[in-house]
């Protein structure tokens, strides 16, 4: 009778060597499809999130509701959640709160901050969570959105003083590998043009930055990094 061969070490060997080539191969290309999949999610649930801005806002003389944040330890990781309207008023389901129940806030969780909701910033009062009024400021860039690099920042706030804000409200995404501890931080970098100046923005280059989503003052069309080219008149904008 004759013995059935089996392979040899080298043979074997050989098969882990190409298998783990094509698998060095893979596993990038796989890790970018699972990162596009969760980036097109963030666009599905901040556009979810818009319409309910616009339906409150519809429901209440075209207000939208106040920016929240506070100093608090506690608080820090929850800066600038989407407001607690959206939830007494059935336009997002759930929410979210601190052990006190101090902190509550509408929670549909970020991709990219797990654990906290995405992000909202408007210009108008601001509240920290106990419910006392706090300046608030958004800083847009001049001309925006034609120039976001090297215009100086104009703030926006409920006095006037400063004009009309070309941005309604800003919803954002921590995004992919984003330094999370400058939320965190008591001296948020808002100053500096965020969550707006298209510094911040994802860069698929880099993959690295927020996701946001933006509403122009008297237009009905959103923009954002999931829009790189925006015609919108100038004179409207200014």
């Amino acid at each position: 009778m004759k013995t059935k061969k089996g392979f040899s070490l080298i043979e074997i060997l050989t098969v882990i060597t190409v298998i783990a080539s094509l698998l060095s191969f893979l596993m990038p290309v796989v890790a970018k499809a699972r990162l596009q999949a969760k980036i097109l999610k963030v666009n599905y649930e901040l556009g979810h999130i818009a319409l309910a801005l616009e339906a409150y806002a519809m429901n209440n003389d075209g207000k939208y509701p106040p920016t929240r944040t506070d100093c608090d330890e506690d608080a820090r990781i929850h800066a600038y959640a989407l407001p607690k309207e959206l939830i007494t008023g059935d336009y997002l389901p759930g929410g979210k709160s601190t052990k006190d129940d101090s902190i509550i806030f509408a929670m549909i969780e970020d991709e990219f901050n797990p654990g906290c909701a995405y992000k909202y910033i408007a210009p108008g009062v601001k509240y920290d969570y106990s419910g006392s009024p706090m300046t608030q400021c958004l800083y847009v860039p001049q001309n925006f959105p034609y120039s976001m690099e090297k215009d100086a920042l104009v703030k926006y706030n409920d006095s006037r003083k400063t004009g009309k804000s070309p941005v309604r409200w800003v919803l954002f995404s921590m995004g992919p590998n984003y330094p999370l501890e400058e939320l965190q931080q008591k001296d948020f970098p808002i100053k500096d043009g965020f969550p707006v100046k298209k510094d911040y923005w994802y860069d698929p280059d880099k993959c690295k930055g927020i996701l946001t989503r933006l509403k122009m003052t008297d237009e009905y069309q959103h923009f954002g990094t999931f829009q790189r080219h925006y015609q919108v008149s100038k004179a409207r904008i200014l």
